[in-house]
């Protein structure tokens, strides 16, 4: 309770959050740097499970990143054009 001359704040929102962190970041993802364009984009996992696929978000060149057995724990990759 706000004393007499204090200000105080009341948080009216009765909305939820407008997404969900945990399924956000449950999605699995690779960090790219185009270099074709220097421009940095998520490239995510395929339904399949096998690759990491996106594309560059300005000249829009494809990257797949195959997933295997001996894979790294890098999340973070560049793409030469």
């Amino acid at each position: 309770m706000c004393e007499e001359g204090e200000s105080c704040h009341i948080d009216l929102s009765s909305e939820p959050p407008r997404y969900d962190e945990q399924k956000r970041s449950a999605r699995p993802f690779l960090g790219i740097l185009f270099e074709c364009c220097g421009v940095y984009a998520r490239i995510y996992l395929n339904r399949q499970g096998t690759a990491y696929e996106g594309h560059c978000p300005r000249c829009t060149r494809a990257v797949r990143v195959r997933v295997g057995p001996n894979g790294v724990n890098s999340r973070f990759f560049s793409a030469h054009g």
